[in-house]
């Protein structure tokens, strides 16, 4: 017997698979695509078919939802801030990628999608690395950006597949061929992130993937020390010096960190309920900048650099709470299906587990939660451990047997 939604899903869950591959190329055509998915799902939905069961972490992202709107309600702009609220459909990716990848092959067709979207993207930077040369390709004031707009948003969207590939393979026994394909793969991920002198996402990949290590292969951490240590005598100048840079106080940018972080606080003190409405907080320090600018800040940021704090300065104490539930529960479940899970979707859930917290500890020193194409892939990372993945019909008629 059919279900309700076959007419539609098959023709979206090909329309998915370019969303996923266009996500390191183009967010014109994410949005145009990710339209057309969400007009597919409310056909879905208006047929009959069924609403896709959501892990209970989603619920603290709908309480997150609803106290950013009740932000708006209070926000000092409150036009910038309803402009910025369409940000909020891309939360709706999350039932779509639950009603579309409803089986083991499709699942697996997908992150082949993702793998070579991610490689293709790192290929890129790496070509401009270099069409200038080493020496003149790596520069801080000219980094790598891929397809993308902006070095951030290019290493950001390499971190999430390099740790979960990366931690995948640790536990996954593929074919040799395959194997050889998806460690290529790293390695130009690895490469392209290197180059991009992001040391957010440096941080983040070093603290997902080196706890994937230490919690499910620590003997591979005897073979890390010489590893990095390779690393670091072949890396150029220009990398090794921004790796230096992390704990260097006298750094600009680390410096502007602080005094960032002061100016939120501020914010949050003046404003702890709601916030001062998202897309505002560069307005708002800029109406005062003698009460919220840091006196030694050499400039206003549009942003934060922290995920955490910028919720809490524009969308207030609950918002923020809801956030970290959200980002609690998906761990603690992730880890529960990684315990008890077993061969390919145990690795699939440590890959998730662990690229999620990578993008936690890159989160502490930039707001990627606002970047739109960062939330297309981190939404589709957190939704893979747990899809409703029909068995394909000779493990049913096995299991029948």
């Amino acid at each position: 017997m059919k279900r309700p939604d076959s007419s539609s899903a098959k023709p979206a869950f090909f329309l998915l698979l370019a969303f996923l591959f266009l996500i390191d190329v183009s967010i014109a055509a994410c949005y145009v695509l990710g339209t057309l998915l969400l007009l597919l799902f409310a056909l879905h939905l208006a047929r009959g078919g069924a609403f896709p069961r959501l892990p209970s972490y989603n619920a603290f992202f709908a309480a997150f939802i609803a106290f950013t709107l009740v932000s708006t309600l209070f926000s000092v702009d409150r036009g910038a801030s309803l402009r910025d609220n369409k940000e909020l459909l891309i939360f709706l990716l999350v039932p779509i990628y639950h009603w579309l990848l409803d089986s083991r092959e499709r699942l697996e067709l997908s992150l082949w999608v993702v793998l070579a979207a991610a490689a293709f993207s790192a290929l890129a930077g790496l070509f401009t690395v270099w069409s200038r040369g080493i020496a003149r390709g790596v520069v801080l004031s000219d980094r790598l950006k891929g397809f993308t707009s902006h070095w951030m948003t290019y290493s950001g969207l390499l971190m999430l597949p390099f740790v979960f590939f990366a931690v995948r393979l640790l536990l996954r026994r593929g074919r040799r061929r395959e194997t050889a394909i998806v460690a290529a793969g790293l390695a130009l991920m690895l490469a392209a992130i290197a180059f991009s002198l992001t040391r957010n996402v440096w941080l983040g990949a070093a603290a997902g993937l080196g706890l994937a290590v230490a919690f499910l292969r620590p003997k591979v951490l005897l073979l890390a020390a010489p590893l990095l240590l390779a690393l670091a005598l072949l890396a150029p100048p220009a990398v090794r010096s921004r790796a230096l840079s992390i704990v260097d106080l006298r750094d600009s940018s680390n410096r502007d960190r602080l005094y960032m972080a002061w100016s939120g606080l501020r914010l949050f003190r003046d404003r702890p309920w709601t916030g001062v409405g998202s897309h505002n907080v560069e307005k708002v320090i800029r109406s005062d900048e003698a009460r919220y600018r840091h006196p030694d800040a050499e400039q206003i940021n549009p942003h934060l650099h922290n995920n955490f704090l910028q919720i809490l300065a524009e969308r207030g104490v609950f918002a923020l709470a809801s956030f970290l539930l959200a980002c609690l529960f998906f761990i603690l479940q992730a880890a529960r299906r990684l315990r008890g899970g077993e061969g390919e979707m145990r690795a699939v859930a440590a890959g998730a587990l662990f690229a999620f917290i990578a993008f936690l500890v890159a989160g502490m020193f930039e707001y990627s939660f606002g970047d739109s194409e960062v939330k297309f892939l981190l939404f589709y990372f957190m939704s893979l451990p747990f899809l409703g993945l029909k068995e394909p019909a000779h493990a049913q008629a096995a299991a029948l047997r």
